[in-house]
């Protein structure tokens, strides 16, 4: 995908070069002078372009404030040339000042209308492929724009050598880059593919089909050469035009509850892709990326089925899937996949005097209405929490896990998902700990950690323990949660992704921290050479926490005192690398 990319970039920029003012005759390319233009209100302008008079700049360089494709790297690129070819110096400024009535020159999305209105006419003029750009003059300003950083710099260089001339420009600027390319279109009941946009769940959404979802993207640049928005449900209005995955916030979606069950329901102008778990999600965009390859899509492509049925038809070496799992659905913990540790198991000395226990009481673990509980309490003499493991029933060798799940908010609530090895590995140096996504009572953020504990052997060879603590991964391995809000007020997804390179983290099924694995031996030895199990733990009050319980609310002991968890998934690869042992 990348080398197409690439070849993309090199024809448009080519092109451009090869292009000048009054067009070369290409089909490929609109290059209008005056004379072809139709002007009508906020159409583009054939006024002459005058860029000094008096000696001084007529144009300011705008830019957009929050720059997303290397807008600043632009402007000011602009800014020399300028200074170089036309001998004057020109104000640089972001588009938060007011420019209303005044010449400027915009570079990429500005929030000046002209931005979008230059976009709109590219669009009109067979235009709006990922790598076309337009260099345009309307009304006052001359407008620079693109759909991507390269296509954007390819522009900015092109209006330097063919338009930035001291004597200037008669007649206005209209020159429009098209992406050459072997194209086909997709369309969904007749409507192009182009005019779509795929929504996703902003919270508790799965790596798989967020995997999916960007296959389906690369799939439809590829193909039509037009790059189409994944969004966020929460952060972008309802279009008109949309295909929603999962339980985005739209109206129409239906939710599934059966795990094994997916849905593509094609209705009009939207389309939803949903499962009742998140494997049948991923599954459900993934048929419906099949669809896409046969051009067109329409309401009668609508269907449902079996994820095990679907999964017949894929390569499970390559395909992600369920190895174990568990749901929470049975009355109480499943004890032919858990232990419940009890006190003194894991219990620490706590704060204030108290003891900091690990309890196995029905009132403190327990399951409910399809879900895990870890209810965090006190006494005079004790803070209690709950740990249930694993270990005893089964053991993983790489693979990627996912929980959904909701985490306590209060200081001295420690929460987590944790994997510890097993002696199922090959490791005899060390033996890791991975946290996958720890919550120490500061419920606005949660954290990575890859820990290294030596064996005897490795202790005699001189290795010590290690972990991603310090300056240089203490920052990147932390997230915080989207929009001021914390990890106790909704269900997130964490995943973990685990091969022989590398470990990687996510929170909603995007990565946010990824360690490298492979490097050392002792990493090696550890991380790659072990195996693993799981572990799901709250506890309260610890002294080594650093949050004091003092400091704890009335309102955190009612209202995020508990750790939740919905669901907890093992997929992995059938390639005879990855492997799963069940030891009841």
């Amino acid at each position: 995908m990348k080398r197409l990319l690439s070849l993309l970039l090199v024809l448009v920029v080519a092109f451009g070069l090869l292009a000048g003012c009054g067009g070369d005759g290409s089909t490929d390319k609109t290059d209008s002078t005056a004379s072809d233009i139709t002007v009508n209100a906020g159409a583009l302008s054939t006024a002459d372009v005058v860029f000094v008079k008096d000696g001084a700049s007529v144009y300011d360089i705008v830019r957009p404030e929050k720059s997303e494709m290397e807008e600043t790297a632009r402007a000011s690129y602009l800014f020399k040339q300028m200074k170089s070819i036309l001998g004057v110096s020109v104000k640089n400024s972001s588009d938060a000042e007011d420019g209303t009535d005044a010449y400027e020159i915009l570079i990429g999305s500005t929030n000046r209308p002209e931005s979008q209105q230059a976009l709109d006419h590219l669009a009109s003029k067979n235009g709006g492929r990922y790598n076309d750009y337009i260099i345009c003059t309307i009304g006052k300003k001359i407008v620079i724009n693109a759909y991507n950083s390269e296509s954007l710099t390819a522009a900015c260089e092109y209006f330097v050598k063919n338009f930035l001339k001291a004597e200037g420009i008669k007649g206005g600027i209209e020159h429009i880059s098209l992406t050459q390319g072997d194209f086909k279109d997709i369309t969904v009941n007749g409507v192009n593919i182009s005019k779509f946009q795929i929504v996703r769940p902003h919270f508790n959404f799965s790596y798989l089909p967020q995997t999916e979802a960007e296959k389906v993207k690369d799939y439809i640049l590829e193909t039509t050469g037009y790059k189409i928005d994944l969004v966020h449900d929460e952060y972008v209005k309802e279009a008109e035009y949309e295909i929603v995955i999962g339980n985005a916030d739209r109206p129409g979606v239906t939710a599934l509850t059966n795990y094994d069950e997916y849905s593509i329901a094609v209705k009009g102008k939207k389309i939803y892709l949903n499962g009742g778990s998140p494997h049948a999600t991923g599954i459900a965009v993934s048929e419906f990326y099949k669809m896409l390859q046969a051009g067109a899509v329409t309401d009668a492509n609508s269907t449902s089925g079996s994820y095990e049925t679907a999964m017949a038809n894929y390569d499970r070496s390559k395909t992600y899937y369920p190895t174990w799992y568990d749901t929470f659905d049975t009355e109480g913990v499943d004890l032919n996949k858990w232990r419940i540790m009890n006190d003194p198991e894991f219990s620490r000395a706590g704060q204030n005097g108290k003891w900091s226990c690990m309890s196995n009481d029905s009132a403190i673990v327990y399951q409910t209405g399809g879900q895990f509980y870890v209810q965090g309490m006190e006494d005079e003499d004790t803070y209690y929490g709950g740990t249930i493991a694993n270990d005893r029933h089964m053991a993983f060798h790489y693979g990627y896990v996912e929980k959904s799940a909701i985490c306590p908010d209060g200081p001295g609530f420690w929460s987590l998902l944790w994997f510890n090895g097993t002696s199922d590995g090959t490791n005899v140096l060390g033996s890791p700990e991975i946290d996958l996504n720890e919550c120490f009572g500061e419920g606005k953020a949660t954290q990575a950690n890859c820990h290294a504990w030596p064996t005897g052997l490795g202790k005699s060879l001189g290795y010590e323990h290690t972990s991603l603590d310090g300056a240089t991964y203490g920052n990147d391995k932390k997230v915080y949660c989207p929009d001021g809000k914390t990890f106790a007020d909704d269900f997130h997804t964490y995943g973990f992704m685990w091969d022989e390179d590398e470990m990687g983290f996510y929170l909603d099924g995007e990565n946010w921290f990824t360690y490298t694995t492979n490097t050392t031996e002792w990493d090696i030895d550890v991380f790659v050479n072990s195996w693993m199990f799981m572990e799901l733990s709250f506890s309260v009050g610890r002294e080594n926490n650093g949050l004091l319980c003092n400091d704890l609310t009335h309102e955190e002991w009612q209202n995020s005192s508990r750790f939740i968890v919905d669901w907890l998934y093992l997929y992995q690869l059938d390639d005879g690398v990855q492997g799963l042992k069940i030891k009841n």
